[in-house]
Parts: C-alpha cells; sequence; structure tokens
C-alpha cells in the first residue's frame, strides 16, 4: 500500500472513534465526562462537580501498578491541601464494576473523591495514552499541567504549583 492511502486509512479509522473534543493540552479547557460517584452510586458531570475549584483529574486503574504506587502520594497532597480547596476527582477506568473498585481501594482508606468509568469514555475524551494520568485543573476551568505517569505528588514543586493555583482568584490568569 502506498504512504498515501495508509495515511487515508488512517484518517479514517480516527474518524470512526467519535473523538469530536478538541485535543486536551495545557491552557485548553478541561472537558467534560459523566462519571459515577464510588461513594453514593450518583452519575455526576465533572464541570458541574468541580467547576470553579482547583481540582486534579486522576485517571487510573485497579491493574495498574503505578496508580497503586501513586494513591497515598495523591491522600497525603489532598489531606494538606483539601482543606485549602484543592479537590482531587481520581477516576476509575475499570470495566469492573464499582462495587469491585471500591473495595480493591478500601484498604488505602483515601479521603478524595473517587469516581469510575467503566465505559473507558474519559481515556477518549482526555486523549489518554496510559494511566496513570492526571490533569491539574484550575479554577477557571482549565488544564494548567498535565502528567504521564505517576508522580510524587507530595514533592515540594508539585506541592507548590498546587498551592499557586488556590491562591489565584477564579478570575486571574
Amino acid at each position: 500500500m502506498t504512504r498515501h492511502a495508509l495515511s487515508l486509512l488512517g484518517l479514517l479509522a480516527l474518524g470512526g472513534c467519535g473523538i469530536d473534543a478538541a485535543p486536551v493540552r495545557v491552557g485548553a479547557d478541561a472537558p467534560d465526562a459523566r462519571v459515577v460517584d464510588l461513594a453514593t452510586g450518583d452519575t455526576l458531570s465533572l464541570t458541574e462537580h468541580y467547576g470553579g475549584q482547583v481540582t486534579l483529574v486522576n485517571i487510573w486503574a485497579t491493574w495498574c501498578g503505578p496508580c497503586k504506587e501513586e494513591i497515598p502520594a495523591l491522600d497525603s497532597l489532598y489531606r494538606e491541601l483539601g482543606p485549602k480547596g484543592l479537590r482531587i476527582a481520581a477516576i476509575s477506568i475499570d470495566t469492573d464494576d464499582g462495587e469491585k473498585v471500591r473495595d480493591w481501594i478500601a484498604p488505602f482508606n483515601v479521603a478524595f473523591d473517587l469516581l469510575h468509568d467503566q465505559t473507558g469514555d474519559i481515556q477518549q475524551i482526555y486523549h489518554t495514552t496510559g494511566v496513570p494520568e492526571s490533569f491539574l485543573v484550575d479554577k477557571r476551568g482549565r488544564i494548567m499541567r498535565i502528567v504521564y505517569g505517576a508522580a510524587p505528588w507530595t514533592s515540594t514543586s508539585n506541592r507548590r504549583i498546587v498551592e499557586e493555583l488556590l491562591a489565584k482568584d477564579a478570575g486571574d490568569s
């Protein structure tokens, strides 16, 4: 097959994926998604539920080793900066039902919000390349940082970035 034909096939394949959203990048508005709150079983909109708040959207899975290693750092960051306004929306992409995900994470005793997207739509909406993947969203709903892989969320530099976002008013640039 010629290079032109292969390129055309690739474009056609992507066109059928149903991904119509703009690319997710730093400075862009965080896309909305509907996920299930594992504490209540309610479906919620990320934009409606977390709008106007500094939010760390963390996409993870129970079968992911680096995700498991990252959970304590996320929880520590939340316990330190949650009282100052930080929200963490940890979204599991496991295909298992929510009860299995809740049972798996229960021993970690996390304080942040545990959400579930059994369909995997969040991966397409946020154009993820794997898990864990995190998106730090400011009060205006803009993505300020994208992190691929597990991160040391309790490091001085990561805490400083979050604290700076928390200190800004929603109208600040």
